[in-house]
């Protein structure tokens, strides 16, 4: 089943985390920066990360060979990239595979994804679009519920 309502692509505005004790945070921020697109071929991708990252300053590819060639922890400029990597990392999420509307719920099936253990599942988000805007609404099995706000971009 198909809603063409989703077609696009989606600027994000805002997520905000609830956790089962109650507390609420922003894990992107107050200004998150992401996209996500619906394609009316059935395909879809997502980004999401907290927007002012500060730089890693050293080129991917060079850190990926200091850590194949043991030199990361030889030298303080590979061990703080190291750790700036690591922190760029934890604030930035992508995925995209396919979707498939049931209901009021949006299935996204990965195929592809920056954490490896989503590949392959499904992450279901329950829908609401009002105006401009689309709420997707996350539960995992602890509790926990995310909610995030897009405005439509195209």
């Amino acid at each position: 089943m198909s809603d063409e309502r989703f077609i696009g692509t989606w600027k994000l505005k805002s997520v905000v985390r609830k956790s089962s004790a109650g507390l609420v945070s922003r894990p992107f921020d107050d200004q998150p920066l992401g996209y996500i697109s619906y394609m009316p071929d059935g395909f879809m991708h997502a980004i999401l990360m907290k927007s002012g990252r500060s730089l890693i300053g050293v080129p991917p590819e060079e850190l990926s060979d200091a850590a194949r060639t043991k030199k990361l922890l030889m030298s303080w400029k590979y061990i703080k990239a190291g750790i700036r990597y690591i922190k760029a990392m934890t604030s930035f999420l992508s995925y995209c595979g396919t979707y498939e509307i049931r209901g009021n719920t949006v299935v996204h099936q990965v195929k592809a994804a920056m954490v490896p253990d989503w590949i392959g599942t499904d992450l279901t988000r329950k829908f609401v679009f009002s105006g401009n805007t689309l709420t997707l609404t996350a539960r995992d099995d602890a509790g926990n519920v995310m909610d995030l706000i897009w405005e439509r971009v195209s």
